[in-house]
């Protein structure tokens, strides 16, 4: 077994109270020209009900939300944020650091760098643990933390479909130390990039989603040889939330059955993008699902070739 290499000792989720129907939702992105390849039928056959959308408050003010408590948390502890890491999907390039400047400015960690990780999607939750262990192997001092936050709001249609899946609007952040008695310890992770590029050609889009449970396969495989450890010892898999069928034909190519993947969220929150994991893991946790002492695995799927999973033990 593998020593945890860093810990996630803190999270918090924001998600806007008003939830829109995916029948809705569809007719309206269908409505400004946004072609969606599934009928509402089909849609909630995997499992989907609802889409969360946010109508009164900014991507700055959902941040805001979901930051304050860890990072008021981390002051009262005279915890050092070296960096934050901010994934955002729907608002690629946007001024990272102009949306943490009252946060910052509020908790005292107004000369924390902010971030942007962008390409990997909805991966990019794996990509900030493979560039912590990095930095935590490197010149991070034993006190330091990270500070992942997830923040998506689709201001347009085609940012709330990519034609296939509907998009929620949601804000997370996670704290991530280097060590630490209790918390998420990470034990493995694993990314796997093809990097595929495919201009919204039907045959194309097909055959990646054809294809690319063999890619999760692979870094599911890959992280728990690193662990020497079996699927037998996996209490749960959180996988961004892409639907019962999905879940299904994953659960199949990595040879587990299908009740390990967490499902509970998935009616009322639907997929969130980075946002996802961290609300199932909260939530099997609230609800006694996973206990401490279990061992689970994340897992996630970014559209264009990018794949994350880890391994995780609950202490």
């Amino acid at each position: 077994m593998t020593a945890p290499y860093l810990t996630i000792t803190d999270t918090s989720v924001y998600i806007p109270s008003f939830r829109a129907s995916v029948d809705q939702v569809i007719q309206e992105i269908n409505e400004d020209g946004v072609s969606f390849r599934l009928s509402a039928a089909e849609y909630r056959d995997s499992g989907f009900e609802y889409v969360p959308i946010e109508r009164n408050e900014s991507l700055e003010q959902m941040i805001y939300e979901a930051c304050a408590p860890v990072l008021s948390r981390a002051r009262r502890d005279g915890i050092r944020l070296s960096a934050i890491f901010l994934a955002c999907v729907t608002s690629a390039g946007v001024e990272a650091q102009s949306l943490f400047s009252r946060l910052l400015r509020e908790f005292d960690y107004d000369t924390t760098p902010v971030i942007q990780l962008e390409e990997y999607g909805c991966s990019t939750i794996h990509l900030s643990l493979y560039l912590t262990k990095a930095y935590f192997a490197g010149e991070g001092r034993s006190g330091d933390a990270v500070l992942f936050v997830a923040a998506d709001k689709a201001n347009i249609s085609q940012h709330r479909s990519d034609t296939y899946m509907l998009y929620g609007d949601a804000a997370s952040a996670a704290l991530y130390q280097r060590s630490a008695a209790e918390g998420q310890q990470t034990l493995s992770t694993e990314l796997k990039v093809d990097g595929l590029v495919y201009d919204d050609c039907p045959e194309r889009v097909k055959m990646y989603f054809s294809t690319f449970y063999l890619a999760v396969r692979q870094v599911v495989k890959q992280v728990l040889r690193e662990a020497g450890m079996s699927m037998n010892e996996i209490r749960l898999i959180f996988c961004s939330n892409l639907g019962l069928r999905t879940w299904s034909t994953l659960a199949r190519a990595i040879g587990c059955p299908l009740d390990k993947f967490y499902a509970s969220t998935l009616k009322d929150a639907g997929h969130l993008h980075n946002t996802d994991i961290l609300l199932n893991v909260n939530d099997a946790i609230r609800n006694g699902a996973l206990n401490k002492g279990d061992f689970y695995l994340t897992v996630t799927v970014g559209f264009g070739g990018y794949y994350g999973c880890s391994l995780h033990k609950y202490e």
